[in-house]
Formats: structure tokens, sequence, C-alpha cells
């Protein structure tokens, strides 16, 4: 198991297992416990979600207690996470944690106050000079909800914080674990998600110092991964992709395979969104897929595929994709389309895909029609922040204030202009990240007040801001819509030096 080669360590466990004798779990418990806890979790780790589901179903029956069932417990609903049964996993979950005496009810606001007040008792040494957690129950607790915490995010994203805040609140009250850690990385994305990315940058590096200090592993991955979902508002996008690659390797070093799936996902993201070139961001999902595929870890595959098709439509006429799910990966399933009806967050990241797309390449009725339904879906509340979610709030604003310029209905620009607020906000933490995305949404917005001398100048701006902050693919951007300005307003001959500019960065 430390050497993380599961596949062999799972067949000499099963070879272990087969040896027992007919009563062994009458004269041999602790060993036949162990044995299939460890078995468990190494064909957790290879993507063997029925041979869990089968050692699962074999210590419920022969557990002595309910404290027994635990570890092999949580094992299964990893499993069931992992293969994208979130119903089943989340209902699990939730039942382990009434039996460990916590329930997730209560008021959100009154929960998120009283987290807020305990907190504010210690400074960021006191929280990392707290006792540590050693009960084994306790810990446990943490281990279930943290995974009913990612259960939460894509069924139901409103009732998400309470997990955390209840983890939180458990550290405080029974000591600091690997997971609490953790707990504190999603703290801190909440109160960003809430607008105070200042707060939440603070808990990101808290937990990452804590982390560290208690050696914790087997957290490290996703304290690097989701951290970094929060980092890359402050510090410069370019950079959190070395974050990420140190989060994978964490993750396949100590078997989370789930989380080392994660944070591959999460670095294809960041990598597409900083202007990593297209043709190399297309190889990585290429790889990253086959891996997914090959762990089984269907989740985080149907994240990653709205986003594969996105780059290939980027590519263009691209024959050689990866078979997943039994079919080529630049076609959606209905599968697939089925499981995004019950996933928000995965609905999210497909219509967003969708509509970025067709603003990319200009189809207009397409994207009006795609904006109206995303604009319901991104009002539902989600309460973690992602590095894409700056990208829905920049491409949001250009669709809306290019539909607000083709309707002239105020609700379109109304929108634009929330966009601009948040965008502000952003650029407020990080100008190197937000300061040419909020000089482009502040040139459209000029172009539909027709105010064509503030236009050009804010778009020259964005186009100098997105070279100066090494964002090519953004730098682009803001040339093509400058052309698209320019030969708008009558000004034709000038618009073709902003074409012929883009296509180069394009290029790049």
């Amino acid at each position: 198991m430390e050497m993380s080669d599961f596949k062999t360590a799972l067949s000499y466990l099963n070879h272990g297992i087969s040896f027992l004798r007919d009563r062994h779990w009458e004269d041999h418990y602790d060993l036949s416990l162990e044995l299939f806890e460890v078995a468990a979790k190494c064909a957790l780790s290879n993507g063997d979600h029925k041979r869990v589901s089968l050692l699962f179903e074999q210590v419920s029956e022969v557990a002595h207690s309910f404290e027994d069932k635990l570890e092999v417990t949580y094992t299964y609903i990893c499993s069931l996470l992992n293969s994208s049964c979130l119903v089943d996993a989340l209902t699990k979950g939730l039942y382990v944690l009434n039996e460990l005496g916590i329930v997730l009810s209560g008021d959100l606001e009154a929960l998120l106050m009283e987290t807020k007040s305990m907190l504010a008792e210690y400074s960021d040494e006191q929280l990392l000079s707290l006792p540590v957690m050693t009960d084994e129950k306790k810990l446990m607790a943490m281990k279930i909800l943290s995974r009913t915490h990612t259960c939460l995010i894509h069924t139901n994203p409103k009732s998400q914080p309470k997990a955390t805040l209840h983890m939180v609140q458990y550290s405080l009250r029974h000591g600091m674990s690997g997971l609490s850690s953790f707990a504190l990385i999603l703290y801190g994305s909440f109160l960003a998600c809430l607008g105070d990315i200042p707060a939440g940058y603070r808990y990101v590096k808290i937990a990452t110092r804590l982390a560290e200090k208690l050696n914790a592993r087997s957290n490290m991955c996703e304290v690097l991964a989701l951290g970094s979902q929060v980092m890359g508002y402050v510090e410069p996008l370019q950079s959190m992709n070395d974050v990420m690659v140190r989060s994978h390797e964490y993750g396949l070093a100590v078997g989370s395979i789930s989380n080392a799936m994660l944070s591959r996902g999460m670095n294809i993201v960041c990598a597409f969104w900083s202007g990593k070139q297209i043709s190399l961001v297309k190889s990585t999902v290429d790889d990253t897929l086959r891996l997914m595929a090959s762990h089984s870890t269907l989740v985080w595959i149907l994240q990653t595929l709205p986003l594969y098709r996105t780059v290939l439509a980027m590519i263009g006429n691209v024959d050689d994709v990866p078979i997943i799910l039994g079919s080529r990966s630049d076609i959606e399933t209905e599968k697939e389309r089925k499981m995004s009806e019950t996933n928000l967050h995965l609905l999210k990241v497909v219509h967003f895909n969708k509509l970025y797309v067709g603003f990319m390449f200009r189809r207009y009725d397409e994207v009006k029609q795609l904006a109206v339904a995303y604009d319901a879906i991104a009002s539902l509340p989600f309460s973690s922040i992602l590095i894409s979610h700056c990208m829905h709030v920049f491409y949001g604003g250009l669709v809306n204030f290019w539909i607000a310029r083709k309707t002239m209905d105020v609700i379109w620009f109304d929108r634009g202009e929330k966009a601009i607020e948040k965008m502000r906000s952003y650029a407020d933490c990080s100008s190197w990240n937000f300061q040419n995305k909020l000089l482009l949404l502040q040139a459209e917005q000029c172009f539909y007040l027709e105010d064509f001398e503030s236009a050009k100048r804010f778009y020259d701006a964005a186009i100098l801001s997105a070279q100066e902050h090494k964002f090519v693919h953004e730098e682009a951007l803001a040339c093509e819509l400058a052309g698209h300005f320019m030969l708008e307003s009558g000004e034709g001959r000038s618009s073709l030096s902003y074409f012929l500019l883009a296509q180069k960065k394009y290029r790049e």
C-alpha cells in the first residue's frame, strides 16, 4: 500500500482472504476485519467498485458493532461517489452521520455566524497550535463529512456549506486533523464565494500550513487542489498549474485516486483558461480521460468531457479522440444528458461550455437561446468558488452585452453590468488575472451605450493588459471584439488590423 502498487496489493489480499477458513470471522475476527478493510481500499484505488461492494456487504453482515463497519462503509461511500452514484453515496453518508450524532440541519446563516464567532477567538498561530484529534470515531466522522460535502456539491449545493461548517466546528471542539485542513480550505472557498476573497485566501493559507505541520500526506491532494481554486483569484493564474501537479502527485502517492483525478481535471481547466497552447491541452485531456476511465472515476469523467469538447471545437476537425463510456468522447451521450439532469454542478458546466463555444463562433441565435437557459442555472446557489467561475462571469458578461446590442433589451444590459461589478471585485484582489477582463467588459458596455471614443480606449487597454499579463488567448479575443466594434461603428479599414492581429494571437 505504501508503495502505491495497489493492483499487486489487492492480488495478495485476495489470496489472503481466500486462504481464510470457513469460521474465520469467529476464530480470527480482527485479522479478517483488517484484511477486508484494506482489500476494499485497494479495490477502490483500482476502480473495482464491484469488489468494494462485495467486501462491504460481507463486513456489514458479520461486524460485531456499528463502529467496526465504519472503515469499510467509508470506502463504500467513496466507491459510490467515484462511480457517480451520488444520491446513494449521499444517503449512506447522511445515515452514518446521523448514527454518529451529526445532523446537517438548522439555519445556514446562524451556523455561519456561529462558526465565524468560534474562529474569531483564535489567531492564525493559535489555530495551528490547537490539540490534535485522536479519537478514531471522531476522525471517521470527519471523513464521512468530507465525502458528504462532495456529494452535496453535485446534488444539493445549497446544503453543501452545512457540511463545511460542521467540519470546522467539529475540529475546533475536538482537535485538529488532516481533514481539519480540508475543512478550512472549504470554509475559505465558501467565504470567497460569498464575496470575501481576502478572508477566503487567508484560511486557505492557514489550511496549507496546518496540513504541512501535521504531515497530512493523505489530505494534501485535496488541500492543494481545492486551495488552488481560491489562490487563483489572488495569485497569477498561470502559477496554479504547478500547484495542481503537486496535488496530483500526492494523490497518486497515497492511493487517493479519485482526488488525484480531481486535481488532474482542475489542472486541465486551469491550463485552458490560462491560455496554454490548445494542442497541448488536448493531449493532456486525452491522457487524463484514459486514466480516469482506467480507474472508473465516472464522476470526474463527466466533469471533464464538456471542456474537452470545447477544446475540440476550438481546434476543429479532430478524429483522434479516446473512446470513453463506450463511445467517442467528442459526442455527448444520452447517459451523460440524464446524469446532468440530477447533477446541478455538471449541468452548469455543460451549459456554460456550449455557451462559450457558441459565443466564440459568433452563433448569435444559438447563444441567445443558451444564455436564457444558462441564466436560470447560474442563479442556483453554489457555495464553493472555482477558477472556472470567474470565466463564467467574464464570458457571461460578454454574451449579455452582445445580446443587449442586438435586442436593445435593458435586461441583458443590466446582467452585463452585474458582470462588470463582479469582475471589478475580482480585479481588486488580482489585477494580474482580471484587469484585462474588466477592461474588455467595460469596452463592450461603452459599445452598447454608443460611447465609441471610450469603447476604443477600453479595447486597446484590454489588449495591452492581456499582453502584459500573458493571457494570449484573451489578447486575441480583445482584438477580435475590437475588430467587430470598429466594423459595426463604420470604420471598416481600421477593423482589418484588429482582425489580423487576433488571427495571429489565436495561432500562438
